[in-house]
């Protein structure tokens, strides 16, 4: 009796877990996250540099990635509503040529709105000066 009991659970068990998919890896593929590198660098504004390993989920961008550590301000600075004006407090100031730039493992040749990072990337966004 008590062991048909136990087999009679396990198979309620096992049919709750088939009907609504919850298998454990099903949820962890859902939600995995992944480690990459972020370095802003306030430069000109003199604020310190801050590095820091971060965790994100599968479809983070550059732009996301750094808003988890600083409030963001998006806006139209030069071509895009879409771009950074402002990173923890740092706006950029077309006056003075002062532009937020992004680089993901060392190149410019990307979209920090729409690429979606992977395991290891390393993203620096730093406040640079343009020298006219």
């Amino acid at each position: 009796m008590k062991n048909r009991f136990f087999l009679n659970i396990s198979v309620f068990l096992i049919f709750i877990s088939i009907l609504f998919g919850f298998n454990g890896s099903a949820f962890a593929r859902k939600h995995k996250e992944f480690p990459i590198f972020v370095v802003v660098d306030f430069g000109p504004a003199g604020k310190p540099r801050h590095e820091e390993k971060l965790h994100v989920e599968k479809g983070t961008t550059a732009k996301e990635a750094v808003s988890q550590i600083f409030p963001i301000m998006s806006g139209k600075t030069c071509c895009s509503f879409r771009e950074i004006m402002e990173i923890g407090g740092v706006r950029v100031d077309p006056a003075k040529n002062r532009w937020w730039i992004c680089t993901l493992n060392g190149s410019k040749k990307f979209s920090p709105t729409r690429k979606k990072l992977k395991l290891g990337d390393r993203i620096e966004w730093k406040f640079i000066e343009e020298q006219q």
